[in-house]
């Protein structure tokens, strides 16, 4: 008896963690968009295509949605998230407060430009005919001034898309669309999320090693303080001999 309660609370303890890890709570968010703009959005004028893997030169990049229309192409990152949303449109980082605990995560406006780049090579647009998008579709709450292609809710938008109207694509340019996309992404499957996670981990070990080191001398950093100015930087720990900083983000 004891062993199957000890079981049982295992189990829950696997399931509970499970449900949330970020990659059940990001495909959950991915979801509730999907299922949004399918509501909103009628087929004879969208094509909607979601969780694309695409090639690029370096690896892969993983879209979450891409609206088609004849009124544009919209690249989506989605966000499920809760707490406080301090950000801007020119951070590089932003910041999520939940219950006095502060952490930070890339800049989703510029994470998401990398995707449009990639959608724009492939579709040979100019990027004034495609727009950047975020979603946040949790019950996070923006606590700074954000930008206008940053939205809060799923309805917010879905009517933003939709009341797109100036037509910039015939019709048969967006099936062409549709075709090069889903041709060109990979299989949706364990093996290929498998390898983009692993090209992400590889590129986020890169960049941390990067800013570790020198930009002059490639020695180790060290974190100063200026002493006019109580500003927090990075030295050379070779200083003076190498006068290397940078600043922190």
């Amino acid at each position: 008896m004891e062993l199957l309660l000890v079981l049982l609370a295992v189990g829950a303890a696997v399931l509970y963690f499970y449900l949330n890890s970020p990659t059940v709570i990001g495909a959950e968010g991915e979801r509730r968009v999907n299922a949004s703009l399918s509501r909103t959005l009628d087929e004879q004028n969208y094509i909607l295509l979601e969780d694309l893997t695409l090639p690029t030169n370096h690896g892969t990049t993983q879209v979450d949605h891409i609206v088609l229309s004849r009124f544009g192409v919209f690249v989506i990152e989605t966000k499920n998230m809760s707490g406080w949303i301090f950000g801007s449109e020119t951070q590089a980082r932003w910041t999520q407060v939940m219950r006095r605990h502060k952490s930070q995560f890339q800049n989703p406006l510029r994470q998401n430009y990398h995707h449009v780049k990639v959608v724009q090579d492939l579709l040979g647009i100019r990027l004034d005919q495609l727009e950047n998008l975020v979603a946040f579709v949790g019950s996070a709450v923006p606590k700074t001034v954000m930008p206008a292609n940053v939205f809060w809710n799923r309805r917010e938008l879905s009517n933003y898309i939709a009341s797109r109207t100036d037509v910039r694509f015939t019709e048969n340019e967006v099936r062409d669309f549709a075709r090069i996309l889903r041709s060109s992404a990979l299989d949706a499957n364990k093996e290929t999320r498998r390898a983009h996670v692993q090209h992400i981990r590889e590129k986020t070990n890169q960049k941390e090693t990067d800013l570790t080191k020198c930009p002059r001398c490639r020695s180790k950093m060290i974190e100063r303080t200026n002493r006019k100015t109580g500003q927090t930087f990075y030295g050379c720990s070779r200083y003076p001999k190498c006068r290397g900083a940078r600043q922190v983000k």
